[in-house]
């Protein structure tokens, strides 16, 4: 091994003294010891369980990519909105309402968006792999998307009317604003963990062994 030269490329192998580049590709020879696994060597050894892939590895507790961060904080965005007014009121008397308040008298059914925001933080927080981030993209996108629903019910079916005290209402910016980050929540949970098929983003931060051909093993 250590007196043989071969084509980063195709891999053919040739004596020291018998070229410089490869005769079919051009390509300058290099020491066989010096060539990274090929991809084949590659794909067998993390079948035998001797190289963990890296959409299993672990991520920093930190990381803040392919979704996971911008998901976290708008997480915690419309679970802080939940309380935040969300209806106007000036007659029969001045009152501003959160989703809190609304949720708390005899909108109960409010909570679930509420409930939704509280479990996707730690459901996104505790997932440090990409696979286990990709993993959870329908769970999470389904808590994200329970605000967006409960906000355009509010808005499509509009409450009936006492016939004998009318009341005068405005929906608030807490509303709208719980609508619109429930709906950026749900576009970040359905790509959360991103591509599997190219990972060089994660090239500083896990272990992403390259092919003889030098490119990433995805």
């Amino acid at each position: 091994m250590a007196n043989l030269l071969a084509c980063p490329f195709c891999r053919e192998l040739f004596a020291v003294d018998e070229a410089s580049e490869c005769e079919h590709c051009g390509v300058g020879l290099v020491p066989m010891e010096k060539l990274p696994p090929s991809r084949e060597a590659l794909a067998e050894a993390a079948a035998r369980g001797e190289l963990t892939p890296p959409e299993h590895q672990d991520l920093p507790w930190s990381y803040w990519g392919r979704g996971r961060g911008p998901l976290l904080v708008l997480a915690a965005a419309g679970l802080a909105l939940f309380f935040a007014p969300w209806v106007s009121i000036t007659s029969p008397s001045d009152a501003v309402l959160s989703g809190f308040d609304l949720a708390h008298a005899r909108a109960g059914w409010l909570w679930g968006g509420a409930v939704g925001w509280f479990l996707l933080m730690p459901l996104v927080f505790t997932r440090r792999s990409v696979i286990q981030l990709r993993g959870v993209r329908v769970i999470a996108a389904t808590f994200a998307l329970m605000t967006l629903g409960e906000t355009s019910m509010m808005l499509i079916l509009r409450p009936s009317q006492n016939p004998y005290v009318r009341t005068v209402y405005e929906y608030a910016w807490g509303l709208y604003a719980s609508g619109a980050v429930s709906a950026l929540a749900t576009y970040f949970a359905v790509r959360l963990g991103g591509r599997i098929d190219d990972l060089r983003d994660l090239s500083r931060i896990v272990d992403v062994p390259e092919t003889s051909e030098g490119q990433p093993l995805h």
